[in-house]
C-alpha cells in the first residue's frame, strides 16, 4: 500500500520545527553576514502600509531675528516638511525533497534528519548571501522596485549625474545615486538631491590608508554629528541608541591594521604583530568604532570605506511577513513527486537622514 502525500508532508511539517543543531560543515561565503545579524536582531518592524514613508524637515522658515523696541513683525510660514518615500521589497527562498527521498529515509532517523537538514541549509544559505550582497548595492535603476536601498543608495560618492569623481576635499556633496545599469539620479527615496543641500551625504576622497586618512575621517566625525539644541525636544529622539560601524574591503581593511600597529609604541620581543590589539574577527578600532571587512566590497571600484550609524540608515522590516516559513506543500502537475517549502520576508533600508546616516570615503579611481 502506497503512503499518501498528506501524510509525508505532515511528516515533514512537524520534524523541521525539531531538527537538531548541524553536525556538517558548510563552506561559508562570510565571514560576519553582516547584514543578516542586523535583520536579526536590530531591525525595525512596520504593521502594513504600501510603502515605507517618513517625514524630515531640511530647513526652517527664518524667522527668528534681533529686533527693537515696537518694531514691526512680519510672520512667515514656509512649507519645510519633505516625505521620504521607500517601496517594500520581497524576497524568498525555498528548500525541496522528492518523495521517494522521503520514502527511502523517513523509517531511518538520522538520516532522515539529515535530509531535511541539508535541504533547509541549503535555501538559508542561499537566501543570507542574497541578504548581503543586495546590501552593499543599489537598484538597477532609478524606476526599479525589485531590489532594496542598500549602503551605496544612501551614503554615495563624491559624483556628478555624468558619474565624474571630483576632487574637492570633504563635505556634504553626495548628491548622485549610481545605479547598477551605469546611470544617475539626484533623486534619493523621493527627496531632490539637487535643490535640497540637506539632503546630502558627506563623503570625502583618500589616496593612501595613512596619516592623511585617519585626519579625513577624523573630520568626517566631527562634521557628522549633529544634536538638538537644549530647548528643543528632539522629535528623532531614539529610545535605544544603534551601533555605528565603518566597513571596507580585505585590503583596505588589512592596510588599516598595518598603519595601526604603525602606530603602536608598546611592541615587546615576543610581539610579531606589535601591540596593537586584533580582535577575533581581524577588526581594528577607529574612534572606538570596529572596521569589519563586507566580502561584497571586495573589488568595488574606488575603495570605498562606509561608516554607517543605524540611528539614521534603519532596516525595516514588515510585521508578521519576515522569515515567514510556510507548510509544505506538495509540487503539484509540474513536478507531482516534489515536496517544497517556502520561506518570505518584506524589508528595506529607510534613511531618515543623509547628513546624519555617516560617511563615505572614497578614492578617485
Amino acid at each position: 500500500m502506497g503512503v499518501k502525500d498528506a501524510a509525508l508532508l505532515d511528516l515533514v511539517a512537524t520534524t523541521l520545527p525539531d531538527l537538531p543543531k548541524q553536525e556538517f560543515e558548510v563552506t561559508w561565503d562570510n565571514p560576519d553576514y553582516e547584514f543578516c545579524r542586523i535583520y536579526q536582531k536590530e531591525r525595525m518592524s512596520v504593521d502594513g502600509g504600501t510603502q515605507l514613508e517618513r517625514k524630515v524637515m531640511l530647513d526652517h522658515t527664518g524667522n527668528a531675528r534681533y529686533r527693537t523696541m515696537y518694531d514691526t513683525d512680519e510672520p512667515k510660514v514656509g512649507q519645510v516638511m519633505h516625505t521620504i518615500t521607500v517601496p517594500w521589497t520581497q524576497l524568498s527562498t525555498s528548500y525541496s525533497w522528492d518523495k521517494l527521498e522521503i520514502l527511502r529515509n523517513k523509517d531511518s532517523g538520522k538520516g532522515f534528519v539529515d535530509l531535511l537538514t541539508t535541504r533547509r541549509v541549503d535555501g538559508l544559505w542561499s537566501l543570507a548571501e542574497l541578504i548581503e550582497e543586495r546590501s552593499w548595492l543599489t537598484p538597477t535603476s532609478a524606476t526599479d522596485n525589485l531590489y532594496p536601498y542598500g549602503v551605496p543608495y544612501y551614503l554615495s560618492f563624491y559624483t556628478d549625474t555624468s558619474g565624474t569623481v571630483n576632487t574637492s576635499a570633504g563635505a556634504f556633496n553626495g548628491m548622485a545615486v549610481r545605479f547598477q545599469d551605469g546611470t544617475y539620479s539626484y533623486t534619493c527615496a523621493g527627496i531632490d538631491s539637487s535643490t535640497e543641500d540637506k539632503w546630502r551625504n558627506y563623503c570625502s576622497l583618500y589616496t593612501n590608508v595613512d596619516a592623511a586618512l585617519l585626519k579625513s575621517f577624523r573630520k568626517a566625525f566631527l562634521l557628522t554629528r549633529f544634536k538638538a539644541p537644549l530647548f528643543i525636544t528632539d522629535p528623532a529622539s531614539n529610545k535605544v541608541s544603534a551601533a555605528k560601524r565603518i566597513y571596507t574591503d580585505a585590503d583596505t581593511s588589512v592596510a588599516l591594521q598595518d598603519l595601526m600597529d604603525q602606530k603602536d609604541d608598546n611592541h615587546t620581543p615576543k610581539e610579531l604583530f606589535g601591540g596593537v590589539m586584533v580582535a577575533v574577527n581581524g577588526a581594528v578600532f577607529i574612534n572606538r568604532l570596529p572596521v569589519v571587512y563586507i566580502p561584497q566590497l571586495d573589488g568595488v571600484t574606488c575603495s570605498p570605506i562606509y561608516t554607517v550609524d543605524f540611528n539614521k540608515f534603519k532596516p525595516f522590516v514588515q510585521d508578521g511577513y519576515w522569515m515567514e516559513e510556510g507548510e509544505p506543500m506538495s509540487g503539484g502537475v509540474a513536478q507531482h513527486t516534489t515536496m517544497t517549502v517556502f520561506l518570505d520576508g518584506s524589508h528595506n533600508n529607510l534613511c531618515t537622514n543623509r547628513r546624519g546616516a555617516g560617511f563615505v570615503m572614497h578614492k578617485a579611481s
